[in-house]
């Protein structure tokens, strides 16, 4: 299990040793093991910290936590968790249920390298409205080296400039990929966020790359001949080009953009996902 904070049931429960782990704001990685007598400090810790807690009797967790140094919770309560090496965090990743973790890898308000709006500890990935808000632990869209290969889920682990690390969110044991910022997708961040969003200005209603469709700025701008990203049915769940050919209020009837032998879909307008329109 990924433990939060707060919550005494799981603490009852919590196996020995209990692993604090994430990113600093300079995108170095830390963690370290605490037993049962400090695991209260430590879990409170990690909210503040913005840490990930992992607690598992799973043996893989247990020998890759017997690689990792001892945290210190001091007298005053201070808990001190020191840098591991990026092989080390990569298997805590790894162990993490689904590659899912409890909490956020995004640095603390103020520090560089993260994105305003950053999510609440213990929360899901957020999931950033526009390109400038990308930041370190958000949930977006990367395409595979081969473009015959589709896009997929990434969850950001490190920010320099407009490049960003990420790791696929359904595939941490594969290697980690680069983009830059304009290379990466959105995925519908929810009508609340969505409507916060401000009417973007006509420069930004770029065609797509090869002058067949435009690519819409925002959720609202998506329209006929415009091209988006659609998941498909398979069990890899993967993304593709795609292109409205039809619309009933807010669902899209979408051909596939370069399989144009595979049946149309129907998917609702906070189904899609939408590329970067610098990325033209």
């Amino acid at each position: 299990m990924v433990a939060k904070a707060n919550h005494s049931t799981q603490l009852r429960s919590c196996p020995s040793p209990l692993v604090l782990f994430g990113i600093d704001s300079r995108g170095k990685p830390k963690g370290a093991r605490f037993g049962r007598e400090h695991a209260s400090l430590a879990i409170k810790a990690a909210t503040q910290l913005q840490l990930n807690v992992l607690a598992s009797n799973d043996p893989r967790v247990a020998e890759i936590a017997a690689r990792l140094p001892v945290g210190r919770v001091h007298a005053t309560g201070r808990t001190f968790v020191p840098f591991i090496r990026r092989d080390l965090y990569d298997k805590l990743v790894a162990a993490a249920p689904n590659g899912n973790l409890g909490h956020p890898l995004t640095p603390p308000s103020g520090a560089t390298g993260g994105a305003a709006g950053s999510r609440p500890p213990g929360s899901s990935p957020n999931l950033p409205r526009t390109w400038h808000e990308i930041g370190v632990g958000d949930l977006v869209v990367a395409q595979e080296e081969d473009p015959t290969d589709g896009w997929y889920e990434a969850i950001v682990v490190e920010v320099t400039n407009d490049m960003f690390t990420l790791r696929w969110r359904d595939y941490p044991r594969l290697r980690r990929i680069t983009r830059h910022r304009a290379r990466l997708g959105l995925v519908y961040p929810g009508p609340q966020a969505a409507k916060q969003l401000k009417p973007q200005s006509a420069k930004h209603q770029t065609p797509a790359a090869n002058g067949e469709a435009a690519l819409p700025a925002d959720w609202q701008d998506i329209d006929l001949h415009k091209l988006v990203l659609a998941k498909d049915d398979s069990p890899s769940r993967a993304w593709w080009e795609a292109i409205p050919v039809e619309k009933a209020g807010d669902t899209f009837k979408l051909r596939w953009r370069d399989y144009g032998t595979v049946p149309p879909i129907s998917r609702d307008r906070s189904a899609l996902a939408l590329i970067c329109p610098d990325a033209a």
